[in-house]
């Protein structure tokens, strides 16, 4: 065993002796002569450099120069610091120290703190070391800058080739000062390899813990990727790069693949990525930023996924093919973003189904209490104008089937472009209550106050879907198809004063329209036989009356709606009339006149005797509320009942009375207003 004791004694001496040599090398070296070049080579970058303490030396666990008190500022601002760093460490090669030259491998940065803002002018304070690099380097060549080390020392200066990079406790803090918001990093851990521009690629780990005035609780970030430097730091390959984000229930990944490069320091940066990125489930993710949703379905919000490749420069990105997933809904297209001196969004994106109201609110008791109450007067809202400029955009969306508000709509389609205020629907289509929505227009959001017109029309639909969605009553109901033009205009600064100066012309067209529970025929036959003084056919009368070739001009002048022009038949009935809707108070208010065309209603109706009963309009008022309307809403319009009575009554007294006229028509109309009253009741 004498071999391993004697071993054993001249390992340890020459540990003793590498040391000693060492030790004595590094008390020889004066690397503080390097100080005011490094504060000068940092000033001339554009970089306010202050090292507090001394450069000194590290011996465990690896050899390497020793920097404390580290600030970097911007140069013209060197009070207010970026970066500060309590210790950094700069490790060096062994080999070279016994030339006397400092070889720098690895860079070690212990607590280092980075703070960012960006000011209410929206610039951040960073920008003016970035300026002043981007602007040295278009007049420097790719070589990096090189220490001038006093020629009477027996030394070759300080060679860097970072090899190592490794960031312990660091914390970044960001504030903005224009949305008033703060976030900070902390907990922040890099470790890098082989970061030699030109080199074999490197592996870069990260770890990091984000919290902000926005964030529900912090969340947790690692990163892993494999990435190398071209030469001249003219571009950056990654091979791939992955980020891993959870917070409590909260997971998401993004994975970026690709490169980042320029042909020499004065050209623009061309991109040209894959980017994939995932979140499942989704609804925490909304939680954490403190817009947690209640959704009528729980088994929504549940997965997020985005695929595409990224290609361009910073002044104009593509993303195409673009792949978007919401549950389980997929969206595919393309978009572009443009960085120029008025930003702008092209997207087009085309989708399959969507049931939008499973991300819709629930109703809430309160809700239907106010559907249920009077509407309250409420503060106008003002419009968003100055929002609505400064930017251009083209939007190009489709679905297959989207499903809104118990209404599902075919095909939708929305094509509209936007110009820096100035909003153009080209196109608005969908199939709609059985039928075909197409619709364009323009909102102009240039001036002091928006102005709109819209223009379009639905072509075969069915009313009593239109009723149910947007009239809905057990009471009154329609139905049959129809077809519906319009044009509409209108401005203002708020929401109420577009409300109050829309104008609209519609025009309604159907060949077949039912109306529950009205019966226009028994009412005029009512109104005969009472005339006549003739009974009332026996039979079944429907609750209903159909309109045959209907044809209405109607009107809109803010809450309230006129019907200038009603033209119908009903059986050989003429149905002709106006009328006015209020919107707001809730109520209808319409003058009808029928009209008998030959000697019968219709084949089991009633039959008019006198011919001057026919092609005369006998009038009817249909008047009532929105929730109380039902069959006895139209009723014989007394004051012009009264009219077309005494014209009659004339007529025959002349022949029979003679002089005594009007005193035996006064009596006749009394007699007969007697035997209407209540008709429409029974």
């Amino acid at each position: 065993m004498a071999w391993i004791t004697r071993g054993l004694i001249f390992l340890l001496v020459l540990i003793l002796l590498l040391a000693g040599a060492v030790t004595w090398l590094l008390a020889g070296l004066d690397v503080n002569q390097y100080k005011p070049q490094l504060e000068q080579l940092a000033a001339k970058q554009g970089v306010a450099l202050k090292l507090e303490g001394d450069i000194g030396w590290q011996l465990w666990p690896n050899i390497a120069l020793k920097l404390e008190g580290v600030q970097l500022a911007p140069l013209p601002q060197p009070e207010q610091p970026l970066v500060r760093a309590d210790r950094i460490a700069v490790g060096v090669a062994l080999m070279p120290l016994f030339k006397k030259r400092v070889e720098a491998r690895e860079v070690v940065l212990m607590a280092p703190q980075i703070d960012l803002s960006v000011d209410e002018k929206g610039q951040g304070n960073w920008e003016l070391i970035t300026e002043a690099i981007e602007a040295k380097q278009k007049q420097q060549a790719e070589q990096p800058p090189k220490l001038d080390v006093p020629a009477d020392r027996d030394r070759e200066g300080l060679h860097f080739a970072l090899e190592k990079l490794r960031i312990e406790d660091g914390r970044v803090r960001y504030r903005d000062a224009r949305s008033e918001s703060e976030y900070i990093l902390e907990k922040l851990r890099v470790s890098a390899d082989n970061l030699v521009p030109g080199g074999e690629p490197g592996q870069v780990q990260a770890s990091a813990e984000v919290g902000g005035n926005t964030l529900e609780q912090p969340v947790e970030l690692k990163l892993n990727s494999s990435l190398a430097l071209d030469k001249g730091l003219n571009g950056l390959r990654l091979q791939p790069l992955t980020i891993d984000a959870e917070s409590g229930k909260a997971a998401a990944q993004m994975t970026l693949r690709g490169f980042l490069r320029r042909s020499a320091a004065d050209q623009p940066w061309q991109i040209q990525l894959n980017l994939s990125a995932e979140a499942e489930p989704l609804r925490p993710w909304l939680a954490l930023t403190g817009t947690e949703l209640a959704t009528q379905s729980g088994a929504v919000l549940e997965r997020f996924s985005l695929e595409t490749d990224i290609q361009g420069t910073e002044k104009k990105l593509d993303l195409t093919p673009l792949q978007l997933q919401v549950d389980d809904t997929v969206f595919a297209g393309s978009a572009q973003f443009r960085n120029d001196n008025i930003p702008g969004l092209d997207l087009t994106l085309r989708g399959g189904k969507l049931v939008l109201d499973d991300y819709l609110p629930p109703p809430s008791l309160a809700e239907e209490e106010e559907q249920a109450a009077p509407a309250a007067t409420t503060e106008p809202t003002p419009l968003p104008l100055t929002a609505m400029r400064g930017f251009t955009a083209k939007l190009n969306l489709s679905l297959e089937q989207l499903s809104a508000v118990d209404l599902q709509v075919d095909r939708p389609q929305l094509q509209l472009t936007v110009d820096n205020g100035l909003y153009r629907l080209q196109k608005l289509s969908a199939g709609l209550y059985g039928g075909q929505l197409n619709s364009s227009g323009q909102f102009n959001a240039r001036g002091q106050s928006a102005q709109a017109d819209l223009s379009g029309g639905l072509t075969g639909v069915e009313i009593f879907e239109v009723q149910k969605a947007l009239f809905p009553n057990e009471r009154v109901q329609l139905s049959g198809k129809a077809d519906i033009n319009w044009t509409a205009q209108t401005s203002g600064k708020d929401t109420e004063q577009l409300q109050k100066q829309l104008r609209a012309a519609v025009q309604l067209s159907s060949e077949q329209l039912a109306i529950t529970p009205f019966n226009l025929e028994k009412g005029m036959c009512q109104l005969v036989s009472y005339a006549e003084k003739t009974p009332l056919p026996e039979r079944e009368w429907p609750a209903r009356t159909r309109l045959q070739d209907l044809r209405a001009n109607i009107v809109v002048e803010g809450d309230k709606v006129r019907v200038q022009e009603i033209l119908a038949g009903v059986e050989n009935i003429a149905l002709t009339g106006d009328g006015e809707v209020d919107l707001e108070q809730q109520e209808f208010d319409f003058a009808l006149g029928l009209s008998l065309v030959g000697n019968k209603t219709s084949a089991d109706g009633c039959t008019v005797q006198n011919e001057r009963w026919r092609n005369r309009p006998l009038p009817l008022r249909c008047k009532d509320s929105f929730a109380d309307a039902g069959a006895g809403s139209c009723k014989p319009d007394g004051r012009r009942l009264d009219d077309l009575l005494r014209e009659e009554l004339r007529y025959k007294a002349e022949k029979k009375y003679g002089e005594k006229v009007e005193e035996k028509v006064e009596e006749k109309v009394e007699e007969l207003k007697d035997k209407l009253k209540g008709l429409f009741n029974r």
